[in-house]
């Protein structure tokens, strides 16, 4: 990946940290604790992005599922994404929690329906406690949402 993803290639986490750094042994312990997956770097090269933006690739392994590669880039939360957040909330509340967000991960979609990169985002999103935007509705949503969203991709339970 040579560029920045758009926001529209991938599904944006909101973050409560200011720190853009990966916290992979953190999503490993929420993902095998509560989604029954495994989170860890790839062991090839990290991928490269412009604007200064942090990159990682993970290797995002369900539980007696066929795992993959997902990259996700960390940058600065900028007013679009707060825009498109209010606009896509329905005043459920979310784009407040977004507000509070310094920061926001992509996590870059490698099909459609990708339920790995939907899976990689709610683990993120279950650690770095912000919603996630999915600009393709546009749709707001937390982890629990996320998580219907996930059994309704793959038929059965992501819950351990």
């Amino acid at each position: 990946m040579k560029d920045f993803p758009v926001r529209a290639s991938a599904y944006l986490v909101f973050a409560q940290r200011q720190d853009t750094r990966a916290d992979v042994d953190a999503w490993d312990a929420q993902a095998q604790r509560f989604f029954a997956t495994t989170v860890a770097l790839a062991s090839d090269a990290p991928p490269t992005a412009t604007s200064g933006a942090e990159g990682v690739r993970l290797v995002v392994r369900p539980r007696g599922e066929k795992g993959g590669v997902r990259c996700a880039f960390a940058r600065p939360r900028d007013e679009d994404d707060l825009r498109l957040a209010a606009a896509a909330d329905g005043g459920r509340g979310l784009a407040l929690v977004a507000r509070r967000c310094p920061s926001v991960w992509l996590v870059v979609r490698d099909e459609e329906p990708d339920a790995l990169a939907l899976r990689l985002a709610t683990v993120m999103a279950s650690v770095l406690l912000g919603p996630i935007l999915d600009e393709r509705g546009p749709e707001l949503f937390g982890v629990k949402t996320a998580r219907a969203k996930l059994d309704a991709l793959s038929g059965q339970t992501t819950r351990s």
